[in-house]
């Protein structure tokens, strides 16, 4: 099974199995098939709960851990991290770009015919399409051909 597939599997199944307040950010699969390492990045569904804690986290290793070994995607022993997605957080949805407009972001393209990369601001997401403020130009995006994206903090603020 493709990497991709099998990420897109997981990655459905944490969402079936993630109780309402969390939402399940992203997933990273690294190893290779003698050692894989699962990487969860969760948060709370609504902006206004705040950052997710260590301490649900920790309980969340639970029903992610159960929801994994049910797909029986993974054969054998595997590390799994469940951790925050912290300030460089991925961006995979539109509702993921909506909830940061005004943000910078990095979004790297894949199948778009056109520059691959770039760094900027968010402005709108609509009807699928990201609309990013880099170098000075506004860029329209499909979102379903994004590759990878996320938050570009300004670690100077901080």
């Amino acid at each position: 099974m493709a990497a991709l597939d099998q990420r897109a599997r997981l990655i459905e199944a944490l969402e079936h199995a993630a109780p309402r307040e969390l939402d399940v950010i992203d997933v990273e699969l690294a190893g290779g098939n003698k050692a894989p390492l699962l990487r969860v990045y969760l948060d709370h569904a609504d902006p206004e709960d705040g950052p997710i804690d260590l301490g649900e986290l920790a309980h969340a290793n639970a029903w992610v851990d159960a929801a994994v070994e049910e797909t029986g995607l993974l054969l054998g022993p595997y590390t799994l991290e469940v951790s925050s997605p912290g300030l460089a957080r991925p961006l995979r949805r539109a509702k993921d770009f909506a909830r940061y407009v005004g943000e910078r972001a990095q979004v790297k393209m894949a199948g778009f015919t056109g520059r691959r990369s770039y760094t900027g601001v968010i402005v709108s997401v609509e009807d699928g399409m990201l609309t990013l403020e880099a170098d000075g130009e506004r860029f329209e995006l499909p979102v379903e051909e994004i590759q990878k994206a996320q938050l570009q903090p300004n670690y100077e603020d901080l």
